[in-house]
């Protein structure tokens, strides 16, 4: 268990924020590097490419690949030119195209980026979800503030019950917040593969087709879930699961375990096991079988190990 710890602290302050740079930076120059090869009557100095040496596939500039060109300069306005050397905006299918520059600001060269607010808008929402996906992976390593409660053993009726007036649903499904980081990092692969830079390359074709198929796996996940996953209803008639109710008469017994599994026991046919709740959904449970139950029911003490 301390190596799981210790590549879980690896993971967690290490890899997530190298991570999320490369993804940060990926999603903003993406659109920073749009550059503008129509209108060219507002830009003050023409960029040409003659040539191309590629870099990457992971750089600082973020995930894919980016592209030194030489190209050649020229002022508008008094008509020099001047061959330097540029990096990010030119690709090799820019290769003798016109492309509208905005002149030099301490020896790099700038484009027209008519698309670079895009990418500042999109790179807030993505920050956002990226500390959220930080903070829910690092904050079990850091250190305990106050002691964890024992949980009561039985159930405790409060002394102002507020009796449900409906059938208790409660569909087990744990919070998987790696399974939402697979999907972003799915969903960034195919995003970084449409980019210009990636076309007719055999690599990215592969990338691309894991991509697609991580966005697939987890949406068909997650809506196998919804209408498969495994769920308990509890009303004063009985409980009911998929594929099965059964009365209070039938049911002989019904046991929750420290792992909230619900234990089944019917009078008649074997043991029903319905497991993959989280803490919050069998505490539902509880609460539910304590209102509604009409047979034998227990608790297993979840303070012991």
């Amino acid at each position: 268990m301390k190596a799981v710890r210790i590549l879980h602290r690896i993971f967690a302050f290490l890899v997530i924020p190298v991570l999320g740079y490369l993804l940060g930076a990926t999603i903003f120059n993406y659109f920073s590097d749009k550059v503008e090869t129509e209108d060219l009557s507002d830009a003050s100095h023409i960029i040409v490419a003659t040539s191309c040496d590629r870099h990457g596939p992971v750089t600082l500039r973020g995930f894919g690949y980016v592209y030194e060109c030489r190209a050649t300069v020229t002022n508008k306005v008094n008509g020099n030119v001047v061959t330097t050397t540029a990096r990010g905006f030119l690709r090799p299918d820019l290769i003798g195209k016109q492309v509208a520059g905005e002149g030099f600001n301490r020896g790099d060269l700038y484009p027209v980026r008519p698309y670079a607010g895009w990418g500042m808008v999109l790179l807030l929402p993505f920050g956002i979800l990226w500390f959220y996906v930080y903070i829910a992976v690092a904050w079990r390593l850091l250190p305990e503030r106050r002691k964890s409660r024992r949980k009561p053993v039985r159930y405790q009726r409060p002394e102002n019950p507020t009796e449900p007036d409906r059938t208790v649903r409660v569909f087990a499904g744990r919070r998987r917040v790696w399974l939402f980081f697979v999907f972003l990092l799915g969903c960034v692969g195919v995003f970084v593969y449409n980019s210009s830079a990636f076309q007719d390359d055999a690599v990215a074709t592969g990338v691309a087709i894991v991509s697609w198929a991580v966005v697939v796996l987890v949406i068909a996940n997650v809506a196998w879930r919804l209408v498969r996953g495994p769920m308990i209803a509890i009303s004063p008639e009985g409980l009911e699961w998929r594929g099965a109710q059964l009365s209070w008469a039938e049911i002989q017994e019904v046991q929750l375990t420290r792992r909230q599994a619900l234990i089944i026991q019917p009078r008649n046919g074997e043991v029903v096991k319905i497991s993959g709740f989280s803490t919050e959904e069998a505490t539902r449970i509880h609460v539910a079988m304590g209102h509604f139950s009409q047979t034998t029911y227990a608790r297993e003490d979840t303070s012991r190990t």
